[in-house]
């Protein structure tokens, strides 16, 4: 049987993090429903926890949406390593780039070269998005 609510009494549906836990918060409070959603409401941006929480993984190495291309994740799943075979692939990119060979061109010669791109062929696109990034 859950504890009663810390706000109202009612019986309790959720361990409330009383500081967030993207701000290092690990104490909880045991909420209602209708409590837990006043508080998150009243009192925390959404916004930035998820920001907050996006950055405290970013800066632990910790995947945080796709894998990035370069990296690859770790046997646990969680951890971004770097792939040696794609950083050389990004090295080969920039290099081309910094002696002037256009993006369309750097496409072109990877997929001539045989140089994979996770499976697919080069693309523009992709490759002016990996100088931007």
């Amino acid at each position: 049987m859950r504890p009663p609510c810390f706000e109202c009494g009612a019986t309790s549906e959720n361990d409330h993090h009383v500081v967030p836990r993207s701000r290092g918060g690990a104490a909880t409070v045991p909420l209602c429903a209708r409590c837990h959603g006043l508080a998150h409401a009243v009192s925390m941006a959404s916004p930035i926890l998820t920001a907050e929480a996006l950055a405290a993984k970013k800066a632990r190495g910790e995947r945080t949406g796709s894998v990035p291309l370069g990296m690859t994740l770790d046997v646990d799943g969680v951890r971004l390593l770097p792939d040696p075979e794609e950083q050389a692939a990004l090295a080969e990119v920039r290099r081309m780039r910094a002696a002037g060979v256009s993006i369309r061109a750097i496409a072109a010669e990877l997929n001539a070269r045989g140089v994979a791109a996770r499976g697919a062929r080069w693309h523009p696109t992709t490759v002016a998005r990996l100088l931007r990034g």
